[in-house]
């Protein structure tokens, strides 16, 4: 059997119907969505608001895998589960008019830490704080969540643009959370494990951001980039740039953070108009590209990623204009596999119904969700579009995964997902005061299989059992050569 620690393929279905994490909105002024009836509830209660007068752009939500809120924040605030900002989750250095202002990942194998990574905004900031995170603990404040005082604006990378997304590892444990570097042509991928970023991938490729090289201002730095639900694309737009309009996508490898095989959607007649790009979306079986128009009416496109084969010359070919709306802005392909689209100063969500069907096949409709006296603006919530999250609910006393409050007693977790088809991940924690633990993982008969010697503090371990006949077995927590636990692992084929 090869060691415990290579970690095997776990391919997660997108759009399970046990991943609500997504099942939450709150966006604009005030304004939110409830999805987790099936069809989206206007909600009321949302606190995000338009300081001054100006347009709130980004949004990011986490609710747990039942579909509860958990927080939500515009990349400067965090609201707690009841509408109240955290005591320590003020003055984030987001910017609550970046496109994509944050975006909330679980900390991987953990139900009770969170990562809010933030972008700047080009007004009124130009960019200054960059790509950052914090970190929420949710057993903080009474189970409220608050942010960790030495996990609180951790500056990753200078000079963003305002776009970030994520994918998850191939792995299906960790992520890729993704961001584009301003005054450059360089996609940053950042490997997000359970030790938190281990790994940084640079790939140059595609437009300059600004296209224009002597353009030195920052106010080309808005528009939406998104990955497709299965990761394997990423597509990206920008705004405020005239004929230095950029509308692009590529290959995404979720293995190793590489950005490949660029496809210019833009062509030389596109550039003799003013189109002001702003949102962009996959369809839900990756098939369209969405891309919104927020001025000359030019609204909503899509492009058949499908057509001729793939081939470039036939995507571009393929663009259809589905709506010709003036003052479109973000899309969100929400948990039901509908595209929401934001209007500035809008009552309502526009949608496009079935956005896996081609041309006007994909049934947009404008004006569809009222949103009870809410304001949308100009963005809605930044999600993984694949809606794969792996945090289920927070229990501060053994939260789901092994992380104890108490930091006294030795826990071993349930394997995770069991039963497996070729690989499981098992949690623990030992106080510091042990020092001779090991796991054994053994067959029916008590043949020993693999043995692991185990470090104090909290650890991950990823079992193959790609090579075993199906079957139970089990894995045995053993500290100076006492037996803690034992506990179950079934191999499906």
């Amino acid at each position: 059997m090869k060691k415990i620690l290579n970690i095997l393929l776990i391919i997660i279905p997108f759009f399970c119907s046990a991943q609500k994490q997504g099942n939450i909105w709150y966006f604009g002024d005030h304004a939110g969505l409830d999805f987790n009836s099936g069809s989206p509830i206007p909600l009321t209660n949302g606190q995000t608001y338009s300081p001054d007068g100006y347009p709130i752009e980004g949004t990011a939500v986490i609710s747990d895998s039942s579909g509860a809120l958990l927080f939500y924040t515009n990349g400067m605030k965090i609201w707690n589960k009841n509408q109240q900002v955290m005591p320590n989750g003020d003055s984030l250095f987001g910017g609550y008019s970046s496109t994509q202002s944050a975006l909330i990942i679980p900390n991987p194998g953990s139900n009770r830490y969170f990562y809010i990574f933030t972008t700047d905004a080009f007004w009124p900031d130009s960019l200054k704080y960059g790509f950052r995170y914090s970190k929420v603990d949710m057993c903080l404040d009474n189970g409220l969540g608050d942010v960790m005082n030495e996990k609180k604006n951790i500056k990753i990378l200078d000079t963003v643009c305002e776009k970030l997304t994520a994918v998850r590892h191939a792995n299906g444990v960790d992520y890729w959370v993704i961001v584009h570097k301003y005054y450059s042509d360089a996609f940053y991928s950042y490997h997000l494990s359970s030790a938190g970023i281990v790994d940084t991938v640079i790939s140059h490729l595609g437009s300059r951001h600004p296209a224009a090289a002597t353009y030195q201002d920052t106010w080309a730095a808005i528009g939406e980039m998104k990955a497709s639900p299965d990761g394997s694309k990423l597509a990206i737009v920008n705004g405020n740039t005239g004929i230095y309009a950029i509308r692009e996508y590529f290959n995404f490898d979720k293995s190793t953070g590489v950005v490949s095989n660029w496809v210019n959607l833009q062509t030389n007649t596109d550039y003799q108009n003013d189109y002001q790009y702003y949102g962009i979306s996959f369809s839900q079986d990756n098939s369209k590209l969405y891309i919104s128009c927020c001025l000359n009416n030019n609204g909503i496109f899509q492009f058949n990623l499908n057509a001729g084969g793939g081939n470039a010359d036939s995507v571009r070919a393929s663009m259809t204009k589905i709506a010709g709306l003036n003052w479109t802005w973000g899309l969100q392909l929400g948990t039901d596999g509908k595209i929401y689209v934001a209007g500035m100063d809008n009552q309502y969500l526009s949608v496009i119904n079935n956005p896996n069907n081609l041309g006007l096949n994909c049934n947009f409709q404008d004006s569809a969700i009222y949103l009870n006296g809410k304001i949308c603006s100009y963005g809605l919530p930044n999600f993984i579009d694949s809606y794969d999250y792996s945090n289920t609910i927070v229990n501060c006393d053994v939260d789901g995964i092994t992380e104890k409050t108490n930091k006294t007693k030795t826990t071993l977790g349930d394997a995770q997902p069991n039963p497996n088809s070729g690989s499981t991940q098992i949690s623990y924690f030992l106080p510091d005061n042990i020092s001779n633990a090991k796991i054994i993982f053994t067959d029916m008969l008590g043949k020993v299989i693999e043995e692991q010697v185990l470090q104090s503090g909290y650890g991950l371990l990823n079992i193959d059992t790609q090579n075993l006949p199906s079957g139970i077995y089990s894995y045995t927590l053993i500290v100076d050569e006492k037996v803690i636990v034992t506990k179950k692992i079934m191999r499906n084929k």
